[in-house]
């Protein structure tokens, strides 16, 4: 059985940014996935890029002849992999302050205590400890970070 078609009318500016989702979709899955069953995904954007039609003065999306392929121009997919790299950049620091904060908490208490405190007095340890290490890492970044147990390289 043949899937419906959906048809969008999109403008030149909704096209673009599009283009932008979906090439920044690609970017993460490709990054964090193999699994076989996102490879359609490429074929999917192969579709899009192909729709905005060949030569006609798009200036963010270039057409390989040779190998029948649409990609986005280099300058376009920079300004994706800056933009990406700024979200990296805002996860990593969330993702660091977060787990230090989980850590400390289990450290201080234990995990019956956590079980049985009320969810304000939970809540409250948790904001002390999560804005001491906010506060440790916008004053000196990493560098009073120290792993302990580290062997000499």
């Amino acid at each position: 059985m043949e899937e419906k078609k959906i048809t969008i009318e999109l403008t030149q500016g909704q096209y673009k940014d599009l283009v932008k989702l979906m090439s920044i979709g690609n970017l993460v899955t490709d990054e964090v996935s193999d699994d076989e069953s996102l490879s359609g995904f490429a074929q999917v954007q192969q579709l899009i890029l192909a729709s905005s039609g060949k030569g006609k003065g798009n200036t963010y999306i270039a057409y390989d002849k040779k190998d029948d392929e649409y990609f986005l121009a280099e300058d376009f997919e920079t300004g994706l992999i800056e933009l990406m790299d700024e979200y990296d950049e805002s996860r990593f620091w969330e993702n660091l302050v977060m787990r230090l904060t989980l850590r400390d908490l289990q450290k201080k208490f234990s995990e019956k205590e956590l079980r049985e405190m009320p969810d304000d007095k939970g809540n409250q340890e948790l904001e002390q400890i999560h804005s001491y290490y906010i506060n440790e890492f916008d004053d000196n970044d990493l560098d009073n970070l120290k792993v302990i147990a580290m062997k000499r390289v």
